[in-house]
């Protein structure tokens, strides 16, 4: 499985599946399942996996890899705004909030995100929070800027540079980053056409988890530089994200450095 990033064909053997407890079938593809190590598991679009024991540490950790190099403000100050989109992840909307940003949520596919209330255990407060908004298309999106755009998936060269263009200067962008070993060359190419709009371009991964890599990218804010400690280690019950798990996460091995040297700003 990991050796080609795929799911295989024993997909259910792995996961110690159970039984298949929904399907939902719409623009996307939605299947559960239950499992006897994993508890629920949701896959979209039979390629996307998402583990209902991991699904809270995931969120913490690229939720507030962003959150916690924002500025803080103070209590004149108007809200961070952040813009999810690129899945059917709610509980990283339920991270933000805890930074008392304003969320809007792009995912046009109501039905699949609706049938995901038994499995994500935020799902009710999050969608009545008064902060957090959901839209269809980027295109009903109010207008203005964001402090913090996170793509769940891989963005297009196209979404690049539109998504950079509503972020405010010092704006942070997060994105998944095709694995820099498994398929190096889609790798290159996304932070090479990151590296062309940011001024600063890191790849980081959950260090002692999975094996999902992603980009940091800003034209002014350093995910090292500028994490801000009070932020960091002053979230309550986290079970994952601290400030050490931060500056690890951007930690990279030697050669791979080297190689993805041209592509990163740091």
């Amino acid at each position: 499985m990991w050796l080609n990033h795929q799911l295989s064909a024993d997909f259910h053997k792995e996961y110690a599946i159970e039984e298949k407890t929904l399907d939902v079938r719409s623009d996307h593809i939605l299947e559960i399942f239950k499992s006897k190590k994993f508890g629920q598991i949701a896959l979209i679009d039979e390629r996307e996996l998402l583990l209902e024991c991991h699904l809270g540490y995931v969120s913490e950790f690229i939720a507030h890899i962003g959150a916690c190099c924002l500025q803080v403000k103070t209590p004149e100050s108007p809200q961070d705004q952040a813009l999810i989109l690129g899945g059917f992840n709610l509980e990283l909307a339920f991270e933000l909030l805890k930074h008392n940003m304003l969320i809007h949520y792009i995912q046009s596919d109501s039905k699949v995100l609706d049938s995901l209330i038994s499995f994500l255990p935020h799902f009710q407060s999050v969608r009545e929070h008064r902060d957090f908004g959901l839209y269809a298309k980027a295109i009903d999106l109010p207008l203005g800027k964001y402090h913090l755009i996170i793509h769940q998936a891989t963005p297009n060269a196209h979404e690049l540079d539109g998504l950079s263009r509503m972020l405010y200067i010092d704006g942070v962008f997060i994105a998944r980053l095709p694995h820099p070993y498994l398929q190096a060359d889609e790798c290159k190419q996304m932070l090479s056409s990151v590296s062309a709009l940011f001024s600063i371009t890191m790849p980081f991964a959950m260090p002692f988890f999975g094996d999902e890599v992603f980009v940091f990218a800003s034209k002014a804010t350093h995910p090292l530089a500028d994490l801000w400690l009070q932020r960091a280690d002053m979230l309550d019950n986290l079970s994952f994200y601290n400030a050490d798990i931060h500056n690890a996460a951007f930690a990279m091995p030697t050669r791979l450095a080297s190689t993805l040297q041209p592509w990163v700003k740091n």
